[in-house]
């Protein structure tokens, strides 16, 4: 590095944006995953007979601090760490852990609608919480095993991780809390064959699948309404009761059979519809109060991306700079994960010791700040100049030297060797010609003798293209210099 000058280092380094070590330098299949992926398992199975033998617990256990704590484990971990670790998936590959693995794909016309399909399965089972299986560990535990019997079915019909991709309820949530990078890079999860089940695989390559679908209709309007949905889920325990006491009490842990008068006409506060208009059945109460909430969270955040847009052409803002739509979908993202631990563990880590909250709640909101500025900046360009980076570490050539951790010092190096060795090159070239003229014009070797010293052009590096090239070069001179004699020569006829 003490060869590079001073001028041209900042002149590239100023070219060249902040980027981290490419995803493909992480390991793949670190100590821990297997352990955590078989632990995450046996709880999954677990929670059904928990629930069957301490239902008044199972709502408590399962919705305020296992589910509670799964987003922010993915986005701690990864997303392909987590697509490893997750219970579902294990009952989704479980036919071709059999050897009757599914045979079909999904059609290619609904490439793009799986958003839909996850999308409305997790609103369904939010409705269905609200309805049946907060308080009732019978319910929870039907839940969970149709759950696993779904998706077992799919792993026998579909090919690949079909499942994973477009029917999980959490499929999409996962790739919304760690699009296009999340807060560590990690090694892909892709299949060890692959069936090529989904175009543009986010097992393979998470960003690049972002960077293609970024104007997919149905990805904007799913990661748009989410954080709605998520906060509608949250707010319907206020309307329900007409207090946040019931919430935050968690009573609502222990309502068993809530679900035979979920569809009648509410009579007291513990079956009422809206605490202002109790004869609405929950059922509807809370079927409209999440799709309301959906439909103004899409519109809020489709005019903030309408907002962004005009500013930044107002500002004429640089091609470089993150567009509109990747702009809005990350705020989705942040006001999601923000609003849900907001409400999500609150009834439980309200009982614990004061130190407990707080210092969850300081750990939600670092993760939350940290992947926001990790991701707001991010460009679809950035993202272009890390896969060359990573084509330029696989193909390092300069023994002299290791290939740096840093992408960003990679390209520079790289850049800066390559433009040395080629004034190199050159400049060896130039002084082979001006040696091979003038030992021509000095008679002391012919022609002939000089085709003859190969020894002496290889250890000047000179390849046979670049001694033709010289000796071309030469004889065009030889010839120019001959016509030019020819011309000025005075003739008899001027004597």
């Amino acid at each position: 590095m003490s060869t590079v000058t001073l001028p041209i280092a900042s002149t590239v380094r100023a070219s060249l944006p902040v980027l981290s070590l490419p995803a493909t330098k992480t390991p793949r299949g670190e100590w821990w995953i297997a352990p955590a992926k078989w632990s995450a398992l046996g709880v999954f199975l677990a929670i059904p007979i928990f629930s069957l033998l301490w239902p008044w617990l199972a709502g408590r256990v399962v919705w305020t601090l296992i589910v509670a704590a799964i987003p922010l484990f993915i986005v701690l971990v990864g997303y392909h760490r987590w697509r490893e670790i997750c219970p579902l998936a294990f009952f989704a590959k479980l036919a071709g852990l059999l050897r009757i693995p599914g045979r079909y794909r999904v059609p290619q016309r609904s490439e793009l609608a799986y958003y839909y399909v996850a999308f409305v399965i997790f609103f369904l089972s939010l409705w269905v919480r609200l309805i049946a299986t907060n308080g009732d560990g019978v319910a929870l535990a039907v839940f969970l095993l149709s759950l696993c019997l779904v998706a077992m079915v799919s792993g026998a019909i579909y090919t690949g991780k079909t499942w994973c991709n477009y029917f999980c309820p959490l499929s999409f949530i996962e790739k919304i809390y760690t699009e296009p990078r999340g807060l560590r890079a990690t090694s892909n999860s892709q299949c060890t064959k692959c069936t090529a089940c989904k175009k543009s695989c986010p097992d393979i390559n998470e960003e690049n699948g972002y960077w293609k679908e970024i104007d997919a209709r149905s990805r904007r309007r799913i990661y748009f309404a989410f954080p709605g949905l998520v906060l509608g889920f949250y707010f319907y325990y206020f309307l329900q009761a007409g207090t946040w006491d019931y919430y935050f009490s968690g009573s609502w842990t222990n309502q068993p059979q809530l679900w035979r008068s979920a569809i009648f006409p509410g009579v007291n506060a513990a079956t009422a519809g809206f605490f202002f208009l109790p004869q609405m059945p929950r059922a509807l109460a809370s079927f409209l109060t999440l799709g309301s909430f959906t439909l103004l969270s899409c519109a809020v955040f489709s005019l903030l991306e309408i907002a962004v847009s005009r500013y930044q052409r107002r500002r004429d803002q640089p091609s470089e700079v993150a567009s509109a739509r990747h702009i809005a979908l990350t705020l989705a993202a942040f006001a999601a994960f923000v609003t849900f631990y907001t409400f999500a563990g609150a009834p439980t880590l309200r009982k614990l010791p004061w130190v407990f909250p707080h210092l969850f709640l300081v750990i939600v909101v670092l993760t939350a700040s940290l992947g926001l500025v990790r991701r707001l900046k991010r460009t679809q360009g950035d993202f272009a100049e890390e896969v060359l980076g990573q084509s330029i570490l696989k193909r390092w050539q300069w023994a002299d030297s290791e290939p740096p951790r840093d992408l960003r010092e990679a390209v520079l190096i790289h850049q800066l060797r390559t433009q040395e060795k080629s004034r190199g090159a050159l400049q060896i070239v130039n002084v082979y010609r001006e040696a091979v003229r003038e030992v021509l014009a000095d008679g002391f070797v012919t022609r002939e003798e000089i085709g003859l010293l190969e020894g002496l052009r290889n250890r000047l590096q000179i390849n046979d293209a670049d001694h033709e090239s010289v000796m071309l070069a030469l004889a065009e001179e030889e010839s120019a210099l001959l016509r030019n004699s020819l011309q000025h020569k005075p003739s008899r006829n001027q004597h």
